[in-house]
C-alpha cells in the first residue's frame, strides 16, 4: 500500500503553528496572572520562561530565534503608537515635561556608568550598557495603561517620557557605535559614516513613510477600519525596509509616529486605536522575549547586574522627582511617574542586538549585564507600573475575577402595604 500521502514523522513545526501555540499559551498565562491581580504582561513573560527549557528539549530553539520577526512586528506597532503620542506642542508649552525626560535619561546614564565603572567594567562597554539602561519598555507601559484603563496626567506623561527616553537611548547607542568601530580598529570613515547613516537614514525612512501614509489616506474613506489597515501595512513595510537596508527599526518607527502626529496635515489620518487589535503580536512579543532570556546571565554578570538594576532605578526616580514638581505635579504623582518608568523589555534587547550584530565580541561583554537586568525588570517593572498608576489614582478599580461566577444576590421582596382607610370629610360649621 502506498502511504506517501501521509505526513512524515517527526512533524516539522511551522511559523503559523508556532505563532498560534505561543499566542494561546501567552493568553492563558496572562489571564492566570490577572486572576491573581497581577499585570497580564507578567503572565506572558512567565510563559516564555516556562517554554525556554521545553524548546531546548525538543530542539525548536532555532525556530524561536528565526521567529523574532514577530518580535520586530510587535515592537514596531508599539513604537509607532508611542511616537504618535509624542506631542511636540505639549513639550513646548510645558518645559518641565521635556526637562524631566532629559534629566531622568541623563541621570540614569550617569549612575549606571559610574556603578559599572566602579566594578571595573571597561568604559566603552559601561557607556553602551548605560545608554541601553536609559530606555523604558514602551510595550509594558502601554499595555498596562490599557489593561488598567488609566487616564490622567501621570499616564500621559509616562507615555511621553517613554517615547523621549527611547529616542535618546537609540541616539546615544548609535553615537557610541562610532567609538566601538574605532576601538575594534576599523577605519575612521566607517566609524563616522555608519552612525550617521543609521541616524539620518532611519529618520528619513520614518518621515517618508509618514508622507506616504498621508497621501494614501487622502484617497481613502475616513473609516477607522480602512485607516487601521493602511497604518498596519505601512508599519510592517517600514520594519521590513529598515531590516533590509540595515537601519534602526526603533528610530524609524518612532520617527514615523512622530511625523504622523506633529504635522500640519496630521488630520488626514484617522486616529485609530492600534493597541487592542494588535495585542496578539504584543503577547507573542513578550512570550518570545521571555523564552530568549538565559537565566544563567545572573551567574555571569554577578554584582554588576545588581549595580545595573539599582543605579537605573535610582536615576529614573531622582530625575523625575527633581523636575516634575516644578511643573505643578504633586509629590504623589511625581513618585508614581518615576515608578512607571522602571520596566525594561524587548526594546533594550533590540538595542543590545544591534550592537552585538555589528561586533559580537564586544557585545558579549555587556550582554550578561543587560540581560540579567531585563530578566528582573520584566517581572518587577510591570508590577511597579501597575502600582504607580493605581497610586496616582488614575487606574480604574480592578475587576473582581470571581464576580461572574457568583449567583446574583436576590433582594427581599417587601410585602405590599395595606391601603390606608380614607379620612373622614371635614364639615364646616354652619
Amino acid at each position: 500500500m502506498d502511504l506517501r500521502f501521509l505526513p512524515q514523522l517527526p512533524l516539522t513545526l511551522s511559523y503559523p503553528l508556532l505563532f498560534g501555540v505561543l499566542l494561546v499559551a501567552g493568553m492563558l498565562g496572562g489571564e492566570a496572572a490577572r486572576a491573581l491581580r497581577l499585570p497580564r504582561v507578567v503572565g506572558y513573560v512567565l510563559v516564555g520562561f516556562a517554554i525556554a527549557p521545553i524548546a531546548s528539549a525538543i530542539n525548536i530553539g532555532p525556530l524561536l530565534d528565526e521567529a523574532r520577526i514577530f518580535v520586530d512586528i510587535g515592537l514596531g506597532l508599539v513604537l509607532f503608537d508611542l511616537g504618535r503620542r509624542m506631542d511636540i506642542a505639549w513639550l513646548k508649552r510645558d518645559w518641565t515635561l521635556a526637562a524631566s525626560g532629559i534629566a531622568e535619561s541623563l541621570l540614569t546614564f550617569a549612575l549606571v556608568f559610574a556603578a559599572l565603572s566602579w566594578l571595573d567594567v571597561a568604559p566603552l562597554a559601561a557607556g553602551i550598557a548605560a545608554a541601553i539602561a536609559m530606555a523604558t519598555s514602551p510595550a509594558v507601559v502601554l499595555l498596562i495603561a490599557q489593561d488598567t484603563r488609566s487616564e490622567g496626567q501621570v499616564t500621559e506623561r509616562a507615555l511621553t517620557l517613554v517615547a523621549l527616553n527611547s529616542l535618546l537611548a537609540s541616539v546615544v547607542v548609535t553615537m557610541l557605535t562610532a567609538s566601538v568601530h574605532y576601538e575594534v580598529r576599523l577605519d575612521l570613515d566607517t566609524a563616522v559614516l555608519h552612525p550617521l547613516y543609521l541616524f539620518a537614514g532611519s529618520l528619513a525612512l520614518g518621515g517618508l513613510t509618514a508622507r506616504v501614509a498621508r497621501l494614501l489616506a487622502r484617497q481613502l474613506e475616513r473609516s477607522p477600519e480602512l485607516h487601521f489597515t493602511l497604518l498596519a501595512g505601512l508599519i510592517l513595510a517600514a520594519v521590513g525596509i529598515a531590516q533590509a537596508v540595515k537601519l534602526s527599526v526603533i528610530l524609524a518607527l518612532l520617527a514615523f509616529g512622530m511625523f504622523a502626529r506633529n504635522d500640519r496635515n496630521r488630520h488626514d489620518l484617522v486616529n485609530v486605536d492600534l493597541g487592542r487589535a494588535s495585542r496578539l503580536f504584543y503577547i507573542v512579543l513578550f512570550v518570545i522575549t521571555g523564552a530568549s532570556l538565559p537565566l544563567s546571565s545572573f551567574e555571569t554578570a554577578g554584582w554588576a547586574a545588581l549595580a545595573f538594576i539599582g543605579a537605573r532605578a535610582a536615576g529614573k526616580f531622582l530625575g523625575v522627582v527633581a523636575i516634575a514638581p516644578l511643573g505643578g505635579m504633586r509629590w504623589r504623582q511625581s513618585v508614581a511617574l518615576g515608578a512607571a518608568l522602571l520596566p525594561m523589555s524587548a526594546l533594550a534587547l533590540l538595542l543590545l542586538h544591534d550592537v552585538t550584530r555589528l561586533h559580537p565580541a564586544f557585545g558579549g561583554e555587556i550582554a550578561a549585564i543587560v540581560i540579567a537586568g531585563v530578566i528582573v525588570m520584566e517581572i518587577a517593572g510591570p508590577l511597579a507600573t501597575q502600582w504607580a498608576l493605581r497610586f496616582a489614582g488614575e487606574a480604574a478599580p480592578p475587576p473582581d475575577p470571581l464576580a461572574a461566577t457568583r449567583p446574583p444576590v436576590a433582594r427581599p421582596v417587601e410585602p405590599p402595604r395595606p391601603a390606608e382607610p380614607p379620612k373622614p370629610a371635614e364639615t364646616k360649621d354652619a
